[in-house]
């Protein structure tokens, strides 16, 4: 009886197992094509904007984006930057991706000015860091103002071409 019950237990329990599993994978998926993947899908959205229309590497995409979006930031009121922030998904990634300007142990003078950078010389030599010419700067703004007019409307991005246009 006893070999009986533990044989009855043992496959039980296996099979349980065996069934958690699956809801266990099942609501993985379900998550990952739900909530989490459409911010960055959205997000990644403006990368294939940016790659296939400018011919540049979703690294000088992100960075590049990221130091405009930087500048923004800069220039326009917190409030009015939350608006912008509200129409780009991820925006936190795109000012993270933006490459440091010391260029290394920023020991040297040059290290130590490119640091303090801000506004556009800040945005230029971000760009240089990405191996993007300046003028690709000039590339980058209407494809941005463009896909903030989608995502928050022509008020948002009225904020964005305003800044871009000083």
């Amino acid at each position: 009886m006893r070999i009986l019950l533990n044989a009855y237990f043992c496959s039980n329990y296996k099979s349980k197992i065996h069934t958690m599993k699956k809801i266990m994978l099942l609501s993985v998926a379900v998550l990952m094509f739900t909530g989490m993947s459409s911010v960055y899908a959205e997000g990644d959205e403006l990368i294939k904007m940016l790659t296939s229309e400018l011919g540049v590497t979703s690294e000088q995409a992100m960075g590049g984006a990221g130091a405009l979006f930087n500048y923004a930031k800069e220039e326009l009121s917190t409030e009015d930057f939350d608006k912008v922030s509200e129409a780009v998904p991820d925006m936190k990634g795109y000012l993270d991706a933006i490459p440091a300007l010391g260029g290394g142990s920023g020991t040297g003078l040059l290290g130590k000015a490119t640091e303090s950078l801000v506004g556009m010389p800040a945005v230029t030599a971000a760009f240089d860091k990405l191996g993007l010419s300046q003028e690709m700067v000039g590339m980058f703004s209407p494809i941005l103002v463009n896909y903030v007019d989608e995502k928050g409307g022509e008020a948002v991005s009225g904020l964005l071409s305003k800044v871009f246009s000083k």
